[in-house]
Parts: structure tokens; sequence; C-alpha cells
């Protein structure tokens, strides 16, 4: 699948709503030099694409209750790669996944908030779950910068 091209327009377009979200498109208008329905198409069309969405984000060091792990994980079959990767980011604990070059076959962010007990039964019960998991070496975050991220779904309290 070809990735969609992005002009100019489209890459200060993103940049503005990167800084804040809530923009009014008369205000990203007149910054960019375009009318407002100019404005609204091209967020319409990126929005479309699925290059682009709006969303409230949550600042991961501003939330005490959540504990984010990065997690290496080796795959017994490689030719299952894809179908591993699909059923690991349907966890509603997984924040992203991909599949990487180097000593792991998959990197994911997990999110949880019901701290290391929650980790650990992530690691030891949900993970094998999804089978063909051969290793996993999981590297807590105790600290991060300009780390925000979609409020995590199906966590209790959130």
């Amino acid at each position: 699948m070809d990735k969609p091209k992005l002009d100019n327009l489209d890459k200060d377009l993103i940049r503005l709503l990167k800084v804040d979200g809530r923009l009014p498109t008369a205000h990203i208008a007149e910054r960019l030099e375009v009318t407002t329905p100019t404005v609204r198409s091209r967020m319409k069309a990126l929005i479309a694409r699925g290059v682009m969405r709006v969303a409230g984000l949550v600042n991961l060091s501003a939330a005490s209750d959540l504990t984010t792990a990065l997690i290496g994980i080796n795959i017994e079959s490689l030719g299952q790669l894809n179908n591993q990767l699909e059923q690991l980011t349907a966890m509603k604990q997984v924040h992203w996944a991909a599949v990487v070059t180097g000593r792991f076959d998959v990197i994911a962010e997990v999110v949880v908030n019901g701290g290391m007990e929650d980790l650990y039964r992530f690691t030891s019960v949900d993970l094998p779950a999804i089978g063909r998991v051969t290793h996993c070496e999981t590297f807590v975050v105790m600290r991060s910068s300009r780390k925000w991220m979609f409020s995590p779904d199906g966590l209790e309290g959130w």
C-alpha cells in the first residue's frame, strides 16, 4: 500500500495542529495564508486518508497512576509475524507495536494502571496468550519527556 503524499501545506497544517489541536480554522487559514474552506477541506482529506486525526492526549509524565513499559518480543515463527502483531495491537494495554530490526522481532509500548502487578500479569499471562512468543524483555519507563498519548482504552479508571 502506497503512503499518501503530503505537500507543504498539509505538513504546515499538521505542524500547527500539533502545537494546538483546538486552533480555529480561521486562525490556521490566516497563519497559512489560505482560505478557511481550504483549511477545512485539507483537514477533512487528511483525516479521511488516515494521515491525521485530532484527539485529546494525556501527558504520561503527569499521570502518576499509569505505568509505561517498552517490551521487546521474539516470535517463534516469523511467518506469523503479521498475525501476532495484529493480536498484540488489539490488546487494551498496548499503545503501539512495531516489527523492528535487531535482537527483537517486535517492540511494543504498554500502558497499565495497576502498577507492577498489572505489568506482571500482562507479561506472564496476556502476552503469552497470543502464542508463539519465545522471549520478551521489559523496560519500565522511569521518566519521559514530551510523551503524550491517547487516553488508554479499556483500562479501569480511564
